[in-house]
């Protein structure tokens, strides 16, 4: 018996199919057999069975399968922890992020980095960028990921790393609304039509700002939801203003079911992506680490 093995089991019970499994192990279908009849017989008992509905446990695979996976996991863990011993990057990271961040760039950075140190403890909360400031100035976050204009700086306890990061806004309205004619849509043009209010405190600052010279616009629907709100857009029932970069890949777009249109002020502007840290923390290098991945 030999780990070579056990990880066949567990690809095999994965993919419940040893063709796909010798596939994405990169051996033959036939070695990958033999290694498993071999182990079979070794332990005197039958670990998978055939059928039309693939390759699955038996009774005694159900009962041994698991113990097979808890000693490919600790072995995992062993090595993780001996990785970490040679390694600087140590402790644990607390995250806060605005949620357009949490949506399109948290996920892959994270699995990344977890398999490059799966010893790293990483906890991520979604939070408003005010919140997040007051996280970090108060310690009580390793980072936090927000959005912020060109021009803007912090205050001394507060360092700043560019996430190489940005995105403007659009107008975001059903297909063939009339407003897809126009070139740029100003704020005025839209207080006819239902809105959509991304209910975050970024927008409510700006809406308030437009609405304090010009009267309310016709909020329908509030949602923190970016999902549900592009899709309350795609079904007709109103229009919304939403970053780009929350747009990207996305498949109501992709579909032609909405249509993205540059919208005038308040929002004519770029934010350009950061993560916050305190000016004085333990764990610099972890930190600074999980930013490089944040970047890639």
């Amino acid at each position: 018996m030999n780990f070579e093995q056990l990880a066949y089991v567990k690809k095999i019970y994965e993919t419940e199919s040893i063709v796909h499994a010798s596939e994405a192990m990169h051996i033959s279908q036939s070695a990958m057999s033999q290694s498993i009849a071999n182990l079979e017989a070794e332990l005197g008992y039958k670990l998978f069975d055939r059928s039309r509905k693939g390759t699955l446990p038996t009774e005694v695979g159900k009962k041994i399968i698991p113990l097979i996976i808890d000693i490919l996991e600790a072995k995992t863990h062993l090595i993780s922890e001996v990785d970490a011993m040679h390694s600087n990057i140590a402790g644990s990271l607390k995250i806060a992020t605005i949620p357009t961040l949490f949506n399109k760039i948290i996920p892959k950075a994270l699995s990344t980095f977890k398999k490059d140190y799966p010893h790293i403890e990483v906890e991520v909360i979604e939070s408003d960028r005010d919140k997040i400031m007051k996280m970090v100035e108060d310690n009580e976050v390793d980072i936090g990921l927000i959005g912020k204009t060109e021009s803007e700086t912090f205050g001394q306890t507060i360092v700043s790393n560019s996430l190489n990061i940005s995105t403007n806004f659009r107008l975001i309205v059903p297909k063939k609304s009339k407003l897809s004619l126009q070139d740029t849509v100003e704020m005025e043009a839209i207080q006819q039509y239902p809105f959509v209010l991304y209910d975050r405190n970024f927008y409510h600052h700006n809406f308030k700002q437009f609405e304090d010279e010009n009267g309310p616009l016709k909020i329908v629907f509030r949602t923190n939801n970016p999902s549900v709100l592009i899709k309350t857009v795609s079904e007709g029932l109103g229009v919304s203003i939403v970053s780009s970069l929350m747009l990207e890949d996305d498949p109501f777009i992709l579909n032609g079911l909405i249509e993205m249109l540059p919208i005038g002020a308040p929002f004519d502007y770029y934010i350009y992506f950061t993560a916050i840290t305190h000016s004085d923390r333990t764990n610099e290098q972890t930190i600074r680490t999980f930013i490089d991945y944040l970047r890639k």
